[in-house]
C-alpha cells in the first residue's frame, strides 16, 4: 500500500501548542517520578514501599517523547524537500539540541567528580559525540555515564533526525517505514542470536518516532469536535500500561520469554495505542482505526489484570497494583472531556528538554548535600531541593540561554 501523506498543515494556534506542550510536560513528569521514586538516588537510606517505588512511568515518558519528536519535526518541516531546506533543518536541530546538551555534559562531569563514579574516557567521548547506548555496538560498550543515564535516548533522537531526511525526500510506503523495524524487534525477542540488540532497539524506538510522523499528516478535526475525547483516560492508560506491561505478560504466559530485548522492545508497543489516542486528542487530528486503538489501549491493561486476578498474583508486585489503580481511575474519568488541566504541564513542557538532560546528575549533586536523610521528612526535603534546582536551571537554559544562542547562530530564526 502506498503511503498517502500530504504535507502537514502547520497551525500555530495557542490551543494546539498548549496541548502538545502539555503532553511534553506530562512525559517529563513521568521521567522525574521514575528517578525520584524507582531509582531513589536522593536518599537511599529511606526505604520506599514497592507501591510508592512504582509511582512512575519513566520509560513510557521517553517513548512519548519519541512520538512527540516525530510529530513536531514533521509538522514544522512541511515545505518541499530541497538542499537549502535540509541545511536549514540540520542547523536548527543542532542549535536547538547541542548547546544545552553541552551544558548537561559539563554538569555530568561535575557529578562524576563529586560522586566518585568515574568513567573511562571512551564513555565520556562517546557521550560527547552522542554515541552513548546501553546496547553495545557489536561488543563495543559505549554506555552513557552512570550519573546521567537518561542521555541514552538522545543517541536515538539524533539517528531519527537523520532518518527523517529519507521520509522527507522519498515519502516511502508505510510498509517500508514500519515493517523492517517491527521484524527487527520480533527477532530480538524470539531469536536474539540473529539480531543485534542495538539495531532491534533502534527499530522499536523508530516505530514510535515514525508514528508521530504519520500522525502529523492526518487531517485536522473540524472545529467544535476537539474536546470530545477523554484525554485524562488515555494519559492514565499510558501510565497503567507502563506498569502492567501487558505484551510482556502475555508473552511470558505463553512461555515466550526474553531476558533482554533491548532498551526499546516489541513489548513496549503496548503503549502505542494510548499514546496515539492522547496525541490525536491534543493535536486535533483525525485518527484512523480509532475504535480499534481504543480497544487495544484498554485490552493491553485489562487482559493481564484479569489473568493476575485469576491466578491470585495481582497483589504480589507494586507495579501491578499501581497499574490496576490507574486503570480504575481511567475508567472513572472516561466521561471527563476537559483539557484545561494541561496548562501547568504545558509550562513544564516548555522547559522539558533541559530538564531531561540535567535532572539526573542533579540527583547525585543534591544527594551529597548535608540534608536530613533516612526519614520521610528528609526524603521530602531532598526532593524539594532537587526539584527547585532542576526547574530553575532548566528554565534558565530554555528561556535565557537557548534564545541567546539562537539569536547569535540563527539570527533570531526558530
Amino acid at each position: 500500500m502506498r503511503s498517502v501523506l500530504p504535507a502537514a498543515t502547520v497551525t500555530t494556534g495557542k490551543h494546539t501548542d498548549m496541548g502538545i506542550e502539555g503532553i511534553r510536560g506530562i512525559a517529563a513528569f513521568f521521567v522525574a517520578l521514575s528517578h525520584v521514586f524507582f531509582s531513589n538516588i536522593l536518599d537511599p537510606q529511606t526505604h520506599l514501599s514497592p507501591v510508592v517505588a512504582s509511582l512512575e512511568a519513566g520509560h513510557a515518558g521517553v517513548l512519548v517523547f519519541f512520538v512527540l519528536s516525530g510529530y513536531v519535526i514533521s509538522w514544522t518541516n512541511s515545505r518541499a524537500y530541497s538542499p537549502a531546506a535540509v541545511r536549514q533543518y540540520v542547523k536548527r536541530r543542532c542549535v536547538r539540541i547541542y548547546p544545552i546538551y553541552l551544558g548537561a555534559m559539563l554538569l555530568t562531569l561535575v557529578a562524576i567528580r563529586t560522586s566518585g563514579l568515574y568513567e573511562p574516557l571512551r564513555v565520556l567521548v562517546g557521550s560527547l559525540l552522542c554515541l552513548q547506548n546501553f546496547n553495545g555496538y557489536f561488543g563495543l560498550s559505549l554506555n552513557p555515564p552512570r550519573v546521567n543515564g537518561p542521555l541514552w535516548s538522545l543517541n536515538y533522537e539524533f539517528l531519527y533526525y537523520a532518518l527523517f531526511l529519507l521520509l522527507w525526500r522519498y515519502r516511502p510506503r508505510l510498509t517500508l517505514v514500519f515493517l523492517p523495524a517491527l521484524l527487527a524487534g520480533i527477532l530480538a525477542w524470539f531469536a536474539p542470536r540473529l539480531m543485534p540488540l542495538f539495531i532491534a532497539s533502534y527499530g522499536c524506538g523508530w516505530i514510535f518516532w515514525a508514528s508521530g510522523w504519520w500522525l502529523s499528516a492526518q487531517p485536522h478535526l473540524e472545529e467544535g469536535t476537539h474536546d470530545r475525547t477523554p484525554l485524562a483516560t488515555w494519559i492514565l492508560l499510558i501510565f497503567a500500561s507502563h506498569n502492567i506491561n501487558g505484551i510482556a505478560r502475555a508473552c511470558n504466559a505463553l512461555h515466550f520469554y526474553s531476558n533482554d530485548a533491548g532498551m526499546v522492545s516489541i513489548a513496549d508497543l503496548g503503549l502505542l495505542p494510548a499514546i496515539l489516542l492522547a496525541f490525536a486528542a491534543v493535536a486535533h487530528r483525525r485518527l484512523p482505526w480509532r475504535k480499534g486503538l481504543m480497544v487495544a489501549a484498554w485490552a493491553v491493561c485489562l487482559v493481564p489484570i484479569a489473568g493476575m486476578i485469576a491466578t491470585g498474583r495481582l497483589s504480589t508486585h507494586g507495579n501491578w497494583i499501581v497499574g490496576t489503580w490507574a486503570v480504575a481511575l481511567a475508567g472513572l474519568l472516561a466521561g471527563w472531556r476537559s483539557t484545561r488541566w494541561l496548562k501547568p504541564f504545558a509550562w513544564f513542557g516548555g522547559i522539558s528538554y533541559a530538564f531531561y538532560v540535567v535532572h539526573f546528575p542533579l540527583l547525585y549533586l543534591v544527594k551529597g548535600l548535608p540534608l536530613p536523610a533516612g526519614t520521610p521528612a528528609g526524603f521530602v526535603a531532598r526532593v524539594a531541593v532537587w526539584a527547585a534546582i532542576a526547574v530553575a536551571l532548566s528554565w534558565f537554559l530554555e528561556k535565557r540561554f537557548q534564545p541567546w544562542i539562537r539569536r547569535r547562530l540563527l539570527g533570531g530564526r526558530t
